[in-house]
């Protein structure tokens, strides 16, 4: 799952990652990100995960027809929302930071831009985790009730909603929802399969086309 690429990348060993403090200054942290196509790759995954989360949204939206169509307006809109900053935050690591880490560190207009785009991406990643967790709450907390999802997709829902909106306060739970997110998305792709039609539905028996688990 994309999702799970910047934790594969971490979990390799990091090779190529400055520190994380040294990325405060821009003297030591453009000569970093110029030498390191490991932030590269981090920053592509997110661009390219963003663009599979708006994907997905709508899928479980199309899934979710019974539903009013202000509560499922409401929760695609925050959904894609966070796809949309998703795709933000990848595309200025893929491009702006790269084109800022070919220009000379120590001049005030290049470190001026650097920590202007490193702010912006910080503030992105505030909105990420919140606007993704009010997504899941809002499209899972019925499924709780109605049932018209399957438990464990809706019970890893509510738990990445919780994380997401914590997430947006507290770095801990946001890195939470990244694993959280990982293992709703591989649950998704599992309940949205469709199920084998037996020999009597294929010879035009009772039980119509094959459904997925919910439907």
């Amino acid at each position: 799952m994309l999702w799970a690429a910047p934790a594969g990348i971490l979990a390799l060993g990091g090779s190529g990652l400055p520190a994380p403090g040294s990325l405060n200054d821009p003297v030591r942290a453009l000569p970093a990100i110029g030498a390191s196509p490991a932030l590269t790759v981090v920053a592509a995954a997110i661009l390219a995960t963003g663009v599979v989360q708006v994907l997905v949204v709508i899928a479980l939206d199309d899934r979710l027809a019974g539903r009013s169509r202000r509560q499922r307006h409401l929760a695609a809109a925050f959904g894609i929302v966070s796809g949309s900053f998703l795709m933000l935050d990848g595309a200025l690591g893929v491009t702006a930071l790269p084109q800022l880490a070919h220009l000379n560190p120590g001049q005030a207009a290049v470190d001026g831009a650097y920590l202007a785009t490193l702010g912006m991406r910080n503030g992105i990643d505030r909105v990420i985790p919140l606007t993704l967790g009010l997504w899941a709450l809002i499209a899972h907390w019925p499924a709780w009730r109605y049932r018209d999802l399957p438990r464990s997709l809706t019970v890893l829902g509510l738990l990445l909603g919780a994380a997401g909106v914590a997430g947006s306060a507290l770095p801990e739970a946001g890195t939470a929802s990244v694993l959280l997110a990982t293992l709703w998305a591989a649950a998704f792709a599992l309940a949205a399969r469709p199920r084998r039609a037996s020999p009597k539905e294929k010879d035009g028996g009772p039980g119509g086309p094959p459904s997925t688990p919910w439907g």
